[in-house]
């Protein structure tokens, strides 16, 4: 008999494990140019998104071999117009879906995303010259866990909230519902293409939401690849695709979408844009995420364990050759273990390799830098803090590539001896580059760590446990790691910063909800029994005992003093007795 026991049990856990619910499939195909090995595409001489000879278009190119993509129809006022009404349309319907339909959606996606892994990192490592590495780190891994966690979570975040009711109404039932917006946007930066669509995406849609995204005209060829799979997606699932709109155009485009009538906007990109995204919302009163980048810092006291914090910081630093708005901009490392660490991590990066990941898969550490402009503006930071002291010990200069002369490299890069009031400590500068910076006291380096004007993330690498705490609090911003680096968004806490570094919350429970309308709702517990009834003595025209009447109901209630609440109790009978 409890061998039969030991079975059952060993079949019902077996089912709970290895059970899957049925997941609908869907199969899109993928650009021939995202290929690896691919080099058929033209090779232009100046690289650039715009074309003077074609102004109304983007001019789509590899940033790592500067190969010609595609040339792509910008979007114009008219195509929001057009996209906001037939997003308006499909979110009507979308609204009354049910959380099981929204996650059935989410769970075809991320299947898709799993088994496709491999030519979604093609596609985006084509348009933005990342390493496949990067790209399975930071478009593949993270979209995985937010829609992981919104099919685990998310309906449990979104259900109605029940609130305490004050003594005065214990016959009332407070509660928050959470609602669609309707109709939002997410304008997103061109650092992680797929990722950076997809996190809004999901959010919206489980929300109940429609959504316009406009992408960066930077990264426009990938678009029409992910654009694909969402709409495949929703119609294999049986919904309409127009619930989701992808737009891609240049500033005036986003400029049209923002004034345009929509229910929220999320912002990823600069404070500049930022703060003007800001000024045309406030014209409409739309409400704003702004994700607005960081300088982030790895504080490194003496007590930190070296071998583990080295490796953690060359990731933060140099993944997705540095442009991540969470990546490391300043290692304040103590100037007991500060020798010994430049050394170390001089060795690594004189050792790194630069190329295209597509054609040289595992010889490659550091991608193409992917604006075209960008190189003269990190070379103009690492030269004025050379002006002013700093030691540059490698890099410092682009990086020519041999088999690749038209493309975006920069060389890695280490300089030390860095001070707070240099501009590179202060400027996120979005490039492979080590800044490092020495501190004597935990309280300075504190001090340096906030001197900047951001404020995104930090991380504290230490053995001490109370220190880490002491300096956590000390720190301002919005996330804080404990000897890692981005911990905090894989665990799908709340993401975004202070300052410079924007307002606004995505991800988790309240980036989630912040997607929504919360809508306060009180009904009668016992509505056929008891309701709210106004006293006579308050009733229009009011008693000349309704003042008396209402100091001491307010004594009764909230008096510290039982024997004056008894007092009081006396006098509302008193009063209300009276005529």
């Amino acid at each position: 008999m409890f061998i039969y026991l030991v079975l059952g049990l060993v079949a019902i856990i077996a089912f709970k494990f290895f059970h899957r619910d049925n997941v609908i499939e869907f199969t899109v195909p993928v650009p021939k140019e995202a290929e690896p090995g691919w080099n058929n595409g033209k090779i232009l001489d100046k690289p650039n998104i715009r074309d003077p000879e074609n102004p109304g278009f983007i001019q789509c190119y590899d940033p790592a071999t500067g190969q010609l993509l595609d040339t792509i129809k910008a979007h114009t006022e008219n195509d929001i117009v057009e996209s906001l009404k037939k997003a308006r349309n499909a979110q009507i319907k979308w609204s009354q879906t049910t959380f099981s339909e929204r996650r059935n959606v989410l769970k075809a996606l991320l299947n898709f995303i799993v088994r496709n892994q491999e030519e979604i990192c093609w596609v985006s490592c084509r348009d933005t010259g990342k390493t496949f590495v990067d790209a399975k780190f930071g478009e593949i891994m993270v979209t995985c866990e937010r829609i992981q966690w919104i099919i685990k979570n998310g309906e449990n975040a979104l259900s109605p909230q029940y609130r305490d009711v004050p003594m005065i109404m214990p016959y009332k039932i407070a509660k928050l519902e959470f609602e669609p917006l309707g109709v939002v946007s997410a304008i997103i930066s061109w650092n992680y293409p797929f990722h950076n669509a997809m996190g809004p995406i999901v959010s919206a849609l489980f929300a109940g939401n429609g959504i316009l995204v406009k992408c960066s005209e930077q990264v426009a060829w990938s678009m029409k690849y992910f654009n694909d799979i969402i709409r495949k997606c929703l119609m294999q699932c049986g919904h309409d695709p127009d619930i989701v709109q992808f737009l891609c155009g240049f500033p005036d485009c986003g400029e049209s979408l923002v004034q345009s009538e929509l229910d929220g906007i999320t912002f990823i990109g600069s404070p500049q844009v930022g703060k003007k995204i800001m000024q045309s919302a406030s014209i409409t009163l739309t409400p704003c995420i702004l994700e607005l980048g960081g300088k982030d810092s790895a504080i490194i006291r003496h007590d930190a364990n070296l071998d583990k914090t080295i490796s953690i910081i060359l990731r933060g630093v140099f993944q997705n050759s540095g442009q991540n708005c969470i990546g490391f901009e300043r290692i304040i490392v103590h100037e007991k273990i500060h020798d010994e660490l430049v050394k170390r991590v001089l060795n690594n990066i004189k050792l790194m390799r630069v190329g295209c990941s597509l054609n040289e898969e595992d010889k490659v550490d550091i991608g193409a830098i992917t604006m075209s402009d960008h190189t003269e503006k990190i070379t103009t930071l690492i030269e004025s803090a050379i002006s002013q002291g700093a030691i540059l010990l490698h890099g410092g200069h682009v990086y020519n590539h041999p088999n690749y002369p038209k493309a975006q490299y920069y060389t890695p890069t280490l300089l030390t001896n860095v001070t707070s009031q240099m501009g590179i400590a202060k400027t996120e500068i979005f490039a492979p580059v080590m800044v490092v910076m020495k501190f004597k006291s935990d309280e300075e380096a504190i001090e340096i760590a906030n001197s900047a004007p951001y404020g995104l993330g930090n991380s504290i690498f230490t053995s001490n446990q109370n220190k880490k705490y002491w300096m956590a609090k000390k720190l301002r911003c919005g996330m804080v790691n404990w000897n890692d680096f981005g911990a905090s968004y894989l665990c799908n806490l709340p993401f975004g910063g202070v300052g410079n570094s924007g307002f606004g919350r995505f991800a988790g429970v309240e980036g989630l909800r912040s997607q929504c309308l919360m809508k306060s709702i009180t009904l009668d517990r016992f509505s056929s029994i008891i309701q709210t009834n106004i006293p006579q003595l308050l009733t229009y025209p009011i008693s000349t005992n309704g003042s008396m009447f209402v100091n001491n109901l307010i004594k009764v209630i909230y008096e510290n003093n039982w024997l004056n609440r008894v007092k009081a109790i006396l006098e509302l009978i008193k009063v209300s007795i009276r005529k």
